[in-house]
């Protein structure tokens, strides 16, 4: 039997029997009825001095009802956008939500590793976090698994230059995924990479990936095709 890819998190479509995505979608977006999707409140909204949070939460949780939508996400805090005491707020209300409506969360995160990981620690929160396009250091990794996040890695493993191509071995394995985001690739691509940066082969790659999905979504996917 084939077994299947799983890209944690994307913003394009792709349909093939041995792919299994989350798709990103913006909040005012439709979802298909097939697959997986996820919605949150990117923290770049708040550079938009119109939007209105109460107003995006409340659209949010309606989304977060419906079936399909696994996960919130994006969320986070980069410290490169918005007022960054604005931004805390807002990932504290999606922290609540996620808790309340027991959807794991996929984090938009840029140079706030601590703030991440205290936030997780006062909310004393149960639901996985996964940080997405994680380009940080080895002790960066230890950090965030050591609160039991997951982290996933993208395009990135193919640029020898990017700090996770030097980090990525130190990665416990049971805490990881891997992604497209918004690059044109094929999430194959980055399996190879990653087999390849960790001296192992793509089976047993989509092996350890697959579990760690179905760890955190099989109560939402269980008995649906994508885990037949």
């Amino acid at each position: 039997m084939e077994l299947n890819f799983i890209d944690i998190h994307t913003h394009t479509t792709k349909s093939r029997d041995n792919l299994i995505q989350i798709v990103n979608l913006d909040l005012g977006q439709p979802y298909p009825e097939q697959g997986y999707y996820s919605y949150g409140i990117h923290p770049w909204a708040l550079d938009n001095a119109d939007f209105q949070v109460d107003e995006a939460l409340n659209k949010l949780k309606e989304n977060l009802q419906q079936p399909q939508v696994i996960a919130l996400g994006e969320a986070g805090l980069d410290k490169f956008h918005a007022d960054f005491e604005q931004q805390i707020r807002l990932f504290e209300r999606q922290i609540v939500l996620s808790e309340n409506m027991k959807k794991p969360m996929i984090l938009h995160e840029v140079k706030s590793h601590n703030e991440i990981v205290t936030l997780r620690k006062k909310h004393r929160a149960k639901q996985p976090w996964i940080v997405h396009g994680f380009n940080g250091t080895a002790q960066d990794a230890r950090q965030l698994i050591g609160q039991g996040i997951y982290l996933s890695a993208g395009e990135s493993l193919l640029h020898p230059e990017r700090k996770i191509y030097k980090s990525f071995k130190f990665i416990d394995l049971d805490y990881l995924f891997l992604e497209t985001d918004m690059a044109e690739i094929g999430v194959e691509k980055v399996y190879e990479a990653a087999a390849k940066l960790l001296g192992t082969d793509i089976v047993t790659l989509q092996k350890q990936i697959f579990t760690n999905f179905a760890r955190l979504f099989g109560r939402e996917t269980r008995g649906r095709e994508a885990l037949h």
